[in-house]
């Protein structure tokens, strides 16, 4: 008989552990919660573990916490496998496992590492699902373990796309819908991905879109793009938020400035909460998780063409033959100082 690896071995126990706490949190929420977050910090050997699970014991000593009402939503409308497998594979085998991997990483080879990518996708266009998960394949050998991916269009057939997030089975995936409406044949495949989390824009589609999602059990988001630090929208999108998560997304327009600012009230409606939604400005929060992991940063977005933006303007390819994920990183690194931009 083959031994299991350790990381095997903790992966099972966490998994046991949150399918008795998930049940256990349909009969007394705040209970089951509050020994979930005391599980967490016992199981947590990472910076990014121990600091997330002290921050969720501090905001849920509250019993009128919005926080509990998003847990009970989430238990209640999210099928139970699928909730699981998603919250484990970013849990543990993303920010345990994988930050481990990433820090050794690391040290060895001098350049930074981010703890996701985000890809564009866009069907029949040069960026495939062959070349993305060639990238996929090779973050995962160095710690990535999760990946968001921008769907620009939406396909004419979702086989693909799901037997991608099938095949990388212990990887967590984000997919950030375009404003189009999802057929229900579509959100039937999109439910049988247990690691994936959809996120509808906020635009004309995403009620229709967010309610078939639940209706099938998906974990869902909503997605906002801004261009401009306006604090009065910020919170009204907080407020009418329909998803238990909501991503604040920078336009290419927008200011470095107001995307600070935006940053910082995302920042503080997280921590002060009045509704029962957990915002995240993406880049920055995402860039806040680098940090905590290894102490730098690092953002490596490949566009639907494969260009990848390199801080001082220029870009390479990743549609390049020559080109791997570990050179696209060590260029990106290059350029930057204590892992913010030179």
């Amino acid at each position: 008989m083959i031994p299991l690896k350790p990381e095997k071995i903790t992966r099972f126990m966490i998994e046991a552990a949150v399918d008795r706490g998930i049940r256990e949190m349909q009969e007394d929420p705040k209970r089951s919660v509050r020994k979930l977050a005391d599980l967490g910090r016992q199981f947590s050997r990472g910076r990014f573990q121990k600091n997330f699970f002290d921050l969720s014991q501090t905001l849920l000593q509250d019993d009128n916490s919005p926080y509990y009402t998003i847990l009970s939503r989430l238990t209640r409308e999210t099928n139970h496998e699928t909730l699981k497998k998603f919250g484990v594979n970013i849990g543990y085998t993303s920010w345990t496992y994988g930050a481990s991997l990433i820090r050794s990483y690391e040290k060895e080879h001098g350049y930074d590492v981010p703890w996701t990518v985000f890809m564009h996708y866009l069907p029949d266009g040069p960026l495939g699902l062959k070349q993305i998960g060639g990238l996929i394949d090779e973050g995962r050998s160095i710690g990535i373990y999760t990946y968001f991916i921008y769907l620009e269009e939406m396909p004419e057939d979702w086989t693909e796309l799901t037997e991608l997030f099938h095949s990388f089975d212990n990887s967590a995936f984000l997919l950030l819908l375009p404003d189009r409406e999802l057929e229900d044949g579509d959100v039937d495949l999109l439910s049988g991905c247990r690691n994936l989390l959809v996120s509808a824009e906020i635009a004309s589609c995403y009620r229709e879109n967010i309610r078939l999602l639940k209706q099938r059990g998906c974990i869902v988001a909503n997605h906002y793009y801004y261009y401009t630090n306006d604090p009065e929208e910020i919170t009204r999108q907080v407020k009418d938020c329909e998803s238990p998560l909501l991503f604040f997304i920078a336009r290419d327009d927008c200011m470095p400035e107001d995307r600070r600012r935006v940053a910082d009230a995302v920042y503080d409606i997280r921590y002060h909460p009045e509704f029962p939604v957990f915002p995240v400005e993406l880049h920055s929060d995402f860039r806040r998780v680098d940090q905590i992991i290894s102490g730098r940063t690092c953002l490596l977005e490949v566009e639907a063409n494969g260009k990848v933006s390199l801080p001082d303007g220029s870009f390479l390819s990743a549609l390049d033959p020559d080109m791997t994920l570990a050179g696209l990183l060590r260029k990106i690194s290059g350029q930057t100082v204590c892992g913010e931009y030179a």
